[in-house]
Formats: structure tokens, sequence, C-alpha cells
């Protein structure tokens, strides 16, 4: 343990009897370690505190520095985590997307698909209904190119409506030429008129009776 300046100052020495120091002299050199040694005492007084001051600011910076290191530590694990959930998250947001693109795609495709079997059925029906359109057409001009066959051919032959001509002539001749009645005019509108189909052949008419527009009939 180091001496005090006031240790040095306040001790005594024994006297000697024979030989000893100069007291006087001793004093003097004990006085100056005394004030050397107070200086060097006070100087490392001084170091003690700064070294101390230091030590102290050393591991409070030392404290600090950890207190850092782990809040950096927390800081990059809590920054990890946040761009490792981050990734989850939008390979979820990812995988979502995708399966619902895939399934609005498969569905616009059955859709398109469906309308595209609906567009071909219309077609075909539509094809199927201006075929039978034509063929009723082409039926009915046949029919009509036909008809005169329907007529038989002694009605062809003796043509009805000449014998009617004649008929209704020769009842207008027979008219003008009849003598007036002095006492009673008869109008000619009162003579019975005559029918000029009944000149006309049952049987050929006959035929005629149920005959309808747009019907197939068997022509024998």
């Amino acid at each position: 343990m180091m001496l005090t300046p006031q240790e040095v100052a306040s001790h005594a020495f024994a006297k000697a009897t024979l030989g000893g120091y100069n007291m006087a002299m001793v004093d003097e050199f004990l006085d100056e370690l005394t004030e050397d040694y107070t200086t060097l005492y006070n100087d490392n007084a001084i170091l003690k505190n700064k070294l101390k001051v230091l030590s102290d600011t050393i591991e409070e910076y030392r404290a600090t520095d950890n207190a850092m290191r782990k809040t950096l530590l927390a800081a990059q694990q809590m920054a990890d985590s946040i761009v490792n959930e981050a990734e989850k998250r939008k390979s979820q947001l990812v995988k979502d997307a995708e399966a619902d693109a895939a399934t609005r795609i498969a569905e616009l495709k059955a859709s398109v698909e469906a309308e595209e079997y609906r567009l071909q059925q219309a077609q075909q029906a539509t094809a199927a209904y201006v075929q039978k359109l034509k063929a009723l057409h082409g039926e009915e001009v046949d029919f009509l190119s036909r008809l005169d066959q329907l007529v038989p051919p002694q009605a062809r032959q003796n043509d009805p409506s000449a014998e009617i001509e004649a008929s209704v002539s020769a009842s207008i001749l027979a008219e003008e030429e009849q003598p007036e009645e002095p006492t009673q005019a008869v109008p000619a509108a009162a003579a019975p008129a005559r029918d000029p189909m009944s000149d006309l052949d049952p049987d050929a008419t006959r035929r005629f009776e149920d005959l309808q527009f747009g019907k197939d009939y068997e022509i024998n």
C-alpha cells in the first residue's frame, strides 16, 4: 500500500548514539521528498479518478453497444420475419390469383363452347328449315305445274266455257226477239235465268270440291 504524504512527513526516526545521520540534513531531505511525493501522489490520484471515469464511460459505451447490438439483432430478426411473412403472403396471393384466373378461364371456355354449340345447332336448324322450305316450295311449284292434269281429258277437249258463253248469248237473243205485250211489260230481269253451271259435267266439277291449296295430293 502506498504511503500518504502525511505519513511520510510525520515519520520519526530513532536517534543513534554513535555514527548516526545529521538530523537537519535528514529533515531537509525528507521535506523535499515529501513535497515531490505529494505531487506524485496527487497526480496518481487524479489519474486514478480519470481512469475510473474512463472505465465507467467505457462500460457505459459497452452496455450501450450491447443494447444497440441487441436492438439491431431484434430489428434484423423482425425485418427477416416481416420479409418472410411478406414472401409467404405474396406466394399465397399469386397462387390464389392463378387459381382464380384458371377457374375464370375455364368458365369462359365452357361458356364459349356452349355458345358455339348453340350457334352450330341454330345454323343446322336454320339450314334444315331452309331445305324444308325449298322442298315445300318445289312441291308447290310442281303441284301448280300439274294442276291442268287434274282436269279429265274430256273436260279439256270439250271446254265448258264455250258452251256457257253460247248458252248465255242464245238466252239474250231469245229475250230480245220476244214481242212486247201491250197490257203489261215483263222486264228482262224477271225472266228465269239459266244456270250456266248446269251445262258442266257433274263428274268433272265434283273432283274439285275438296281441293285445298298447299296440300299434297296423289295424282291418279
